[in-house]
């Protein structure tokens, strides 16, 4: 009785209801999804794992990151059998529902002062687009997002050692996280900015790498840790189509079908994979501009973030998130998923809803229409890719609005 008088208590941020809600969803999960990971690589390693040891798993054909395996290998414990092993897998699913809880949860009480709306953590666990990807697909995208949600979220709190632990530990969940690593820089230099304390540097340093060796000591230790070095070094290319379903830029602008085209095929002297790269990169700079100038202004003039910089920070992150999925080739259906939570901090944080629920409704359109679990969207993928494209034009416009904004306060602080 005494846990349930803890979870009545409304300054916990994890409530009785939000427990209900799992179990419920426990309770009614579908036992399948995406059958070639589900029922297929996800036991296959686990049970190689089981049976070899997690140090010698990267000898198997895994080409997944460090912290997953982990996973599939205690998985593989507590089944305790092969044949429970692949009749449990759906079992999966309950590790990443609680990955998709914790973000939601994590972003509500963090963001709490920033709005008034009671229950907001339910705009996303009543999110049929949040909660597609583990519920009906079986995917562990919620695992990811939610390590690179933490970190920020620390790192901007100047919770500065789990923000180490949480920024490193997202690299070694999915690699496609170091797309988040610019943010993480950026706030480093703002928090030091604000108070330089070279101890508290080497402790994050220091909690990174035992981060690191905790992650890969049995590799390292059984033998195989170039095996994981190999996996890193072609993750780039695994997957050489110019799209894996995510209804992208791409579906603009090939008359093909982008899902049977290499992205290796060339046009003006560049394939199509190095267009992405280019457009990307290229694009990535011009997010980046609007925050970049405001931490530039916050530490030159020793000023302290406030909540627009931090609807700045969420709305920029939001953006590179949509743009890498947009335009890159070789884009899972399911990649624009980090976007909706972190279009959801930023809604938290300006009180504007519109991209989070544009975003929602894309993502969704995206996972429902290539799956087509529950046929909610029989367009043309081109339609969904335009909506896509809009979300990011909205973004791109709400950014420079900002910077027009920091370039006119930048000029009355110098006196210009």
């Amino acid at each position: 009785m005494k846990i349930f008088q803890r979870l009545s208590d409304n300054s916990l941020p994890i409530q009785w209801h939000h427990l209900l809600f799992y179990i419920l969803l426990v309770a009614i999960i579908p036992h399948t999804g995406f059958w070639f990971d589900l029922n297929n690589d996800w036991p296959r390693w686990s049970y190689y794992a089981f049976e070899h040891g997690l140090s010698q798993i990267y000898n198997s054909d895994t080409n997944y990151m460090p912290f997953y395996l982990h996973g599939l290998y205690w998985f593989g414990k507590l089944q305790g059998s092969k044949d429970l092993i692949y009749a449990n897998s759906y079992q999966l699913k309950y590790f990443f529902l609680l990955f998709d809880f914790g973000c939601a949860l994590s972003l509500a009480w963090a963001l709490r002062k920033y709005y008034s709306v009671k229950f907001v953590e339910y705009f996303l666990l009543f999110n049929l687009g949040y909660l597609y990807c583990t519920v009906i697909w079986g995917q562990l995208d919620s695992v990811p997002t939610t390590i690179v949600v933490l970190g920020i979220i620390c790192l901007y709190e100047r919770k500065m050692l789990w923000g180490a632990f949480f920024c490193t530990l997202s690299i070694y969940v999915k690699l496609q996280a170091i797309i988040f690593v610019p943010f993480f820089l950026i706030l480093l230099v703002y928090q030091f900015s604000q108070k330089f304390d070279k101890w508290l540097l080497l402790k994050m340093l220091g909690i990174s790498l035992l981060t690191q060796l905790w992650l890969l000591s049995p590799f390292i230790w059984g033998g195989t840790f170039w095996n994981f070095v190999k996996v890193v070094r072609e993750s780039v290319g695994f997957f050489p189509r110019v799209s894996w379903n995510a209804y992208n830029l791409w579906y603009l602008l090939i008359q093909e079908d982008p899902t049977l085209l290499n992205d290796t095929l060339t046009f003006a002297g560049l394939t199509y994979k190095k267009w992405g790269f280019l457009l990307f990169f290229s694009l990535s700079a011009l997010v980046f501009i609007p925050i970049l100038f405001r931490t530039y202004i916050l530490v030159w003039f020793k000023k302290i973030a406030d909540a627009d910089y931090y609807a700045l920070l969420w709305l920029t992150a939001a953006t590179i998130a949509t743009l890498f999925f947009f335009v890159n080739t070789q884009m899972h259906e399911r990649y624009s998923y980090p976007a909706i939570a972190l279009y959801f901090a930023y809604a938290l944080t300006s009180n504007q809803y519109s991209l989070f629920a544009l975003i929602s409704v894309a993502h969704l359109a995206n996972v429902d229409g290539m799956n087509k679990y529950f046929g909610l969207n029989p367009f043309k993928p081109e339609y969904t890719a335009l909506l896509f494209g809009l979300i990011l034009i909205i973004s791109f416009i709400k950014l420079f609005l900002q910077a027009k904004n920091m370039r006119l306060e930048y000029t009355n602080q110098v006196g210009v």
